[in-house]
């Protein structure tokens, strides 16, 4: 007879973990669309990063110009190299990590599905599967 209400009280427990994976989930959501919002700021830093390069041509001609006499178009060939290597380096570096980053919270949803497996048994897996995937946004629309 003890049965019955553990049972209740599993199922519970359950549904209870299926409802919190779900709310990760859409806390995930919610975190790559903060990343979006962050790549909208990390652009009009890069534009602020263009402003700031412009001192720095207007610097390099500076430079040039008192050197000009000694290494003549030496200097505008070593000026290239060097701001050219350092640019193409730099894109390559935030390409590399952009693409090798992981989804966002993809561990800890992983972990919490595994906690919620181990503490409920295949009832709760079962549950997981009967609720509604939560839409990602990949419609195009927004």
């Amino acid at each position: 007879m003890a049965a019955g209400p553990l049972n209740a009280l599993r199922r519970i427990g359950a549904r209870s973990a299926t409802l919190l994976l779900s709310r990760a989930e859409f806390a995930a959501l919610e975190l790559a669309q903060a990343r979006g919002q962050l790549m909208r700021w990390l652009t009009l830093a890069l534009a602020a990063a263009v402003v700031f390069q412009l001192a720095l041509v207007a610097g390099a001609a500076a430079l040039v110009t008192l050197l000009w006499d000694r290494f003549g178009p030496l200097t505008l060939v070593a000026l290239f190299l060097l701001f050219g290597g350092a640019g193409v380096a730099l894109v390559m570096r935030v390409r590399r990590e952009i693409t090798e980053a992981p989804p966002l919270l993809s561990e800890t949803l992983g972990e919490l599905a595994k906690d919620r497996d181990a503490l409920f048994g295949r009832e709760a897996a079962a549950a997981a599967q009967d609720r509604p995937e939560p839409s990602r946004g990949d419609d195009g629309a927004g």
